[in-house]
């Protein structure tokens, strides 16, 4: 049973480094293949224009094509200074290259910095 409900949870996307805690175990026990890109989005440093002339969903709707299908969205986050947006896929590495021309080409990504996040 247990490791029919780790197989449903890696299905549905769960990120590398996920773990399952059970009671009277020693260990836990990991799971997770997904792997994890943040882009922080520079919410104060760009010229105003900028903010004024842009729209976040037509950015996050561009990034969504040059990612393809197999990656998505799955939340963000606001804070005072910069806004990040979660994506998760199978490869790091294939999704922050799938995004670089985009990222080049949308003046609302100027200044945003790219990470891995699992």
């Amino acid at each position: 049973m247990l490791k029919q409900v780790m197989q449903a949870l890696d299905e549905l996307g769960a990120p590398k480094g996920s773990e399952l805690r059970l009671p009277g175990t020693a260990a836990p026990i990991a799971f997770g293949m997904m792997e994890g890109m943040a882009i922080f989005m520079n919410g104060t440093d760009l010229p105003a224009e900028t903010y004024a002339r842009s729209d976040i969903n037509k950015t996050i709707s561009g990034l969504r094509a040059a990612l393809g299908q197999t990656e998505a969205l799955q939340g963000y986050w606001e804070g005072s200074r910069e806004t990040a947006l979660y994506f998760y896929g199978s490869s790091f590495a294939a999704m922050q290259a799938a995004v670089a021309d985009y990222i080049q080409s949308d003046p609302l990504c100027a200044r945003c910095r790219i990470e891995q996040i699992a």
